[in-house]
């Protein structure tokens, strides 16, 4: 099958308002997925400016996607950012 890769991209509006930080939960869930060989966590990194985060995730078929993308902890994680990023303004982008 083939991998697939996601990236999310985030803008803010000022260095004075921090990225969304995942739960405890969540980084646990990713992690036992990169355990078990379905991810690949490529990390992320910001620009030279500061003011844009861009992190991505390669999975090992389209059927690990769809079960992240599906499981209860990442819907909340997704929902957690999502509302976060609007409260602060930060432009959120996933590709």
């Amino acid at each position: 099958m083939a991998s697939k890769t996601i990236t999310l991209t985030q803008t803010r509006p000022n260095l004075d308002v921090d990225f969304h930080t995942g739960s405890e939960e969540f980084k646990t869930f990713k992690s036992e997925m990169v355990a078990a060989g379905t991810l690949i966590d490529n990390g992320g990194s910001n620009n030279e400016t500061g003011l844009i985060r861009t992190w991505s995730l390669t999975f090992d078929s389209e059927d690990s996607h769809t079960a992240f993308f599906n499981n209860d902890i990442v819907k909340q994680y997704m929902q957690s950012r999502l509302t976060y990023n609007s409260v602060n303004f930060i432009i959120d982008q996933v590709v």
